[in-house]
């Protein structure tokens, strides 16, 4: 557990610095040429400015107001979005698994097939699709889904479309680590014993899968990070990363970056301990 705590630490403060050096990156270049004593200037001042954080302030036309706390409203906003949409993909990801293990071998390279070529689709074409998909609903029937625009904040729609691709990646890795669990001696031995299927897979095998899921699921959070970004132009969201967009300065980029970094972080570090933790109490 210690040992565990303490590699936790250390690419914490790992990842923190570089979030650091990354959001001074534009002092690096004078023009054309690269400014190596601008980047080191650019990255002090970062650092005392983010020191001094209750002094950051953003502009809105001739006007400044005060970064904090109403930086935190766009965060949750976003936060929101990104962990429900990726909530609702693992779990409709881990019920296609289960129905589909269910299936003949027939049919379950056909799905695989699908599912691959619908996971190849471009992402501004499903946000297309879906919009143009309740408009056209709502002309039919006049029963709206889904707000897809608003001026106020919404919610079902971006997390239903943000949670598609990422449900596609996550289905294709369980069904593959699925696969290979039910190889294995263990499987063979509880079903000798009479342990049903449902049983075997969401007690015995997820817990042998939850540590693999876990190698893939921090590209997945990430290709769902970038998607965000994608959702909030298209849905014209106010989310901290369009306000990041509109508001580029260094400072800005860095606190807003790292307001996104901290809590990716804890649950990704999270799962990873609790996933070692329970595939070697499954082991044992």
């Amino acid at each position: 557990m210690i040992r565990g705590v303490y590699r936790f630490g250390v690419k914490f403060i790992a990842s923190f610095v570089g979030v650091l050096l990354l959001g001074a990156l534009p002092g690096l270049f004078n023009g054309m040429k690269l400014d190596l004593g601008g980047y080191g200037d650019r990255l002090v001042a970062t650092i005392q400015k983010l020191m001094a954080y209750n002094e950051l302030t953003f502009r809105v036309g001739d006007n400044q107001y005060p970064l904090f706390p109403e930086l935190f409203t766009y965060l949750n906003y976003s936060l929101i979005l990104l962990f429900s949409a990726l909530i609702l993909a693992f779990i409709s990801a881990l019920g296609a698994t289960y129905l589909t293990m269910m299936l003949p071998i027939k049919f379950k390279q056909m799905i695989k097939r699908g599912s691959f070529l619908f996971e190849s689709l471009p992402d501004v074409f499903i946000l297309a699709c879906v919009q143009i998909g309740v408009i056209w609903f709502y002309k039919k029937t006049s029963i709206l889904l889904v707000d897809i625009a608003a001026f106020e904040r919404i919610y079902a729609m971006p997390i239903l479309v943000l949670s598609i691709l990422p449900a596609l990646l996550f289905y294709r890795i369980m069904l593959h680590v699925f696969e290979e669990e039910a190889e294995k001696p263990y499987v063979e031995l509880a079903k000798t014993k009479g342990v049903a299927g449902t049983a075997l897979m969401f007690v015995h095998m997820f817990r042998n899968a939850l540590l693999p899921i876990y190698f893939h699921s921090r590209s997945i959070i990430w290709f769902a990070l970038s998607n965000l970004f994608i959702m909030e132009f298209v849905f014209n969201l106010n989310g901290i990363i369009c306000y990041m967009y509109t508001n580029p300065t260094p400072e800005l980029f860095t606190v807003g970056a790292l307001l996104l970094f901290v809590p990716i972080f804890i649950i990704l570090g999270l799962y990873q301990l609790l996933a070692e933790r329970v595939s070697k109490a499954e082991a044992l």
